[in-house]
């Protein structure tokens, strides 16, 4: 009998442990977004949250320290787009597909783009890599438009199935 109510007083002790470290896990409630500029020219210049199908900007941050960050409350996952200008003009700025879903999302802003952190950025950031390498892949074959456009279709067919 001591020993059950040993074993007892051993899991109870166990159970608040594992209880008081959940509690303390901090759960993200909203979306945030940690975003890292690679090239030093940035600095100071705004990043933009933009919705992806039209012009409307919904939030901006300044790049400082070769950093950004967008604190975005609750939201439901859609894809937005990061945008980051060198100057008010310009006219190819570096715009990333984003998906503001709860979560912390990791964005690099540099020769590469990259996006993760959250499931759907990770799984769009797996289709950006593959088209890409589709493009590279298909400018050294010199196919056919018809026969690009079918093998795109494809990929994208087999990406969105994922």
């Amino acid at each position: 009998m001591r020993k059950r109510t040993c074993f007892l007083a051993q899991m109870t002790v166990f159970l608040i442990v594992v209880l008081s470290l959940c509690a303390c896990t901090s759960v993200p409630k909203g979306c945030t977004i940690e975003g890292t500029v690679k090239d030093k020219s940035y600095e100071g210049k705004q990043v933009y949250l933009r919705h992806a199908l039209t012009p409307e900007t919904y939030n901006s941050t300044i790049v400082k320290n070769g950093t950004f960050r967008f604190t975005l409350g609750e939201t439901s996952p859609e894809v937005s787009l990061l945008v980051l200008k060198a100057s008010s003009d310009d006219l190819f700025p570096v715009t990333l597909p984003v998906v503001t879903e709860k979560g912390v999302v990791k964005v690099v802003l540099g020769e590469l783009v990259l996006t993760s952190g959250t499931d759907l950025n990770d799984r769009l950031q797996d289709f950006l890599l593959a088209v890409d390498r589709f493009g590279d892949e298909m400018a050294g074959k010199g196919e056919s438009h018809g026969k690009i456009k079918k093998d795109f279709s494809v990929l994208l067919e087999s990406s969105i199935l994922q």
